[in-house]
């Protein structure tokens, strides 16, 4: 074939030209087996070969978990540790809202604001109660028996005479009680101080959560002798009587008594 000739020699025909391939025995070279192919044969079976690759690998990858050895690859959403994740961390952004609901409702409280309920802070899965929410003296008093506190030990924080009965009515959520200069004044039961601090209205006042959701406020002191965060026992000293706080007239204890958010009347369990 001359030189011309095979410049003329389009990419069809080259690709079906054919050639033999032999395969020979190395040492005597005498021909074992032959076989003819040409560049279509090659080209098809090289297309083959990687088309046949490409589909194995897709779909280990789509269709099995070994996509996930492979980073960033795949649906994150589809991933155990993520699920986990964001399960846990969608439950640690409910307490965190919620204890900031019962840290606000404790500064009400502690500001003199009558009107303020404190949430259950120990199962903050349910509902938190309203500030905006109205309870009459008689629903106060039904929730009161509801819960049996009659069935639990409260000590007396002090002994004197009772000035000031509990009355909801107009907004004084306790009990105020007159006793000697420099009485201390008790623990009703064991539990966590988790205020003890001093506002403008309430003077030196300490709060002490529980067990069972009960909570116990102690106001107008002269003197705290327990800081946030003390264990305290039932009958333990917690404080000394006093005169503290614009809204103190006299020497005196202001005492209230809170449970599963409600307060409630502590002179129906404590005999002062």
């Amino acid at each position: 074939m001359s030189k011309e000739n095979k410049e003329n020699i389009t990419f069809w025909e080259k690709a079906q030209q054919s050639f033999k391939v032999l395969i020979l025995d190395e040492e005597t070279f005498q021909e074992i087996d032959s076989y003819k192919l040409s560049r279509l044969n090659v080209y098809t079976m090289l297309s083959v070969l990687f088309i046949g690759m490409a589909t194995l690998i897709l779909s280990l990858f789509f269709f099995t978990p070994a996509r996930k050895l492979v980073p960033g690859f795949g649906e994150i959403e589809e991933n155990s540790e993520f699920i986990q994740l964001k399960s846990e961390m969608d439950t640690l952004t409910s307490i965190v809202s919620n204890q900031q609901v019962y840290i606000n409702s404790l500064r009400t409280l502690l500001s003199g604001n009558s009107d303020a309920k404190l949430p259950d802070l120990q199962s903050l899965n349910k509902p938190v109660l309203s500030a905006d929410v109205e309870l009459s003296g008689a629903q106060v008093a039904e929730t009161a028996r509801s819960l049996k506190l009659d069935q639990l030990s409260f000590v007396p924080p002090l002994r004197g005479t009772i000035s000031s009965k509990y009355a909801p009515e107009i907004e004084h959520l306790g009990v105020d009680v007159i006793a000697s200069k420099d009485t201390p004044i008790q623990a009703t039961m064991q539990g966590i101080v988790i205020s003890s601090d001093w506002t403008l209205e309430t003077g030196n006042t300490i709060i002490i959560q529980h067990p069972q959701n009960i909570l116990s406020t102690y106001k107008h002191n002269s003197a705290l002798l327990k800081k946030a965060g003390d264990r305290v026992e039932a009958g333990e000293a917690i404080a000394i009587i006093g005169n503290t706080g614009e809204l103190s007239d006299g020497p005196h204890l202001h005492f209230e008594l809170w449970y599963g958010g409600y307060h409630v009347d502590p002179t129906l369990y404590i005999r002062f």
